[in-house]
């Protein structure tokens, strides 16, 4: 063989090559399911750090209620020099009215309730 005949060959091989790639262009179906099995494992562990997010709003939302109470509470205090009425402390506090408070006769935190328009606490 010649050394043109030799070119023209590794030329064609060449071109068959990068005919072969072109059509290859894509994924693999196992590089797919390796995909798949990675999103699967991502979701599992994503999906239940927000499937209970209204939940812990709910909760941030009655403790800042409890935060404003007491708030409230020591304001009055250092204003008055005398102690005040759970009423006069609550209508001194601005909260929404899907808020209720549960205020025992111990010195303990107040306990706030939040309510949704659909009832649910």
């Amino acid at each position: 063989m010649s050394r043109a005949g030799g070119l023209v060959l590794g030329g064609i091989e060449k071109r068959e090559n990068q005919m072969k790639r072109a059509i290859q262009k894509g994924f693999t179906l196992i590089e797919l399911v390796v995909v798949i099995i990675i999103l699967g494992i991502l979701a599992a562990v994503a999906v239940p750090q927000f499937i209970d997010i209204a939940a812990d709003a709910r909760t941030a939302v009655a403790k800042g209620a409890c935060g404003a109470l007491q708030s409230s509470a020591v304001l009055l205090y250092a204003s008055k020099k005398t102690t005040s009425s759970l009423v006069q402390i609550q209508a001194n506090t601005s909260t929404t009215s899907d808020i209720t408070f549960e205020v025992t006769d111990t010195c303990a935190a107040p306990t706030a309730t939040y309510t949704d328009a659909s009832g649910a606490t």
